[in-house]
């Protein structure tokens, strides 16, 4: 027998205690749990009979908590509170899926269509960790992945990929006034900022290695524009704050909305692309599949 039946002949007694101090009232707690307010003045002191102490300072239409109540309603709230949450937990169905991406990948692509995966498996109980640090090889709750960079890599095995092209976006309402510039002049500061941000991925490129790739060393002179997110940089692009470098693979879909526009410069294509990848220590669920099987018909990944 535990401890606690030892202390009182009752649980039901401690809910309605609990009930009666929260609501400071025995009339309240009764209409909360359904009973006569008779009821619940019978067990009140029948329980303070059982611990020998009063609980309760009645007054004509409230009831207040002695010390010794006090103490009680503390340790039956936070108790109940455990109880209830360890059920809510219990009950919850666990993801059927989980699916970890970046941030840019999740804001730009994952997100937007996900939809028409949920039209495909309706009954899919999908969990979607969007995180630039890279955890998928060590995390076993993580049942497929997207990475940008180049195989292999360590503890995953590859399922489809999607090719990329760099090339420098900015504001539609820019982008008609910018037609006219070249490198140079993007090197001089005389189609704005430049927007720099931290990559989601260390293998994506930076204007430095974008400038280097097309022949120019020198630093470009003019401002910068620097966010710790890639997603924020793509957004103050758009905003109409700067030029930043877009992977076309991943921001399809606000280029072709009208959210972005690619200027007339030299568009990149760089070795790395966007993988899908499972666990190469245990075959893909069935879930796994379909959704990889969805990316390469929706996201244009190929096998």
């Amino acid at each position: 027998m535990h401890r606690l039946r030892r202390s009182v002949s009752s649980l039901t007694a401690l809910l309605t205690f609990e009930a009666a101090a929260r609501r400071e009232s025995f009339t309240r707690a009764a209409g909360e749990l359904g009973v006569t307010q008779a009821a619940v003045s019978r067990r009140m002191k029948l329980l303070e009979a059982e611990i020998g102490r009063p609980l309760f300072l009645r007054a004509n239409r409230r009831v207040l908590l002695t010390e010794e109540g006090l103490a009680l309603y503390a340790a039956t709230s936070d108790g109940f509170d455990c109880i209830a949450d360890a059920i809510a937990r219990i009950r919850e169905r666990p993801a059927d899926l989980t699916v970890a991406v970046s941030v840019a990948f999740a804001h730009f692509r994952l997100l937007p269509e996900l939809s028409s995966f949920r039209d495909v498996v309706p009954d899919a109980n999908l969990r979607v960790v969007s995180s630039d640090t890279w955890t998928a090889p060590d995390d076993p709750s993580i049942d497929i992945a997207v990475r940008y960079g180049a195989p292999p890599f360590r503890g995953m095995r590859v399922l489809g990929s999607l090719g990329e092209a760099v090339v420098p976006v900015c504001a539609p309402s820019r982008a008609g006034e910018l037609a006219q510039y070249d490198i140079d002049d993007l090197i001089a500061g005389r189609c704005g900022a430049l927007i720099e941000a931290d990559a989601p991925e260390p293998t994506w490129m930076g204007w430095g290695q974008w400038f280097t790739a097309q022949g120019r060393t020198i630093r470009p002179t003019g401002t910068w524009l620097r966010f710790s997110s890639y997603s924020d940089g793509l957004y103050a692009a758009m905003a109409g704050q700067g030029i930043a470098l877009g992977w076309k693979g991943l921001i399809e879909r606000p280029l072709g909305d009208g959210r972005l526009a690619a200027l007339s410069l030299p568009v990149l294509t760089p070795k790395e692309r966007h993988w899908i990848m499972v666990s190469d220590k245990v075959a893909p669920s069935t879930q796994a599949e379909a959704f990889a099987s969805w990316m390469e018909r929706s996201m244009g990944f190929v096998p």
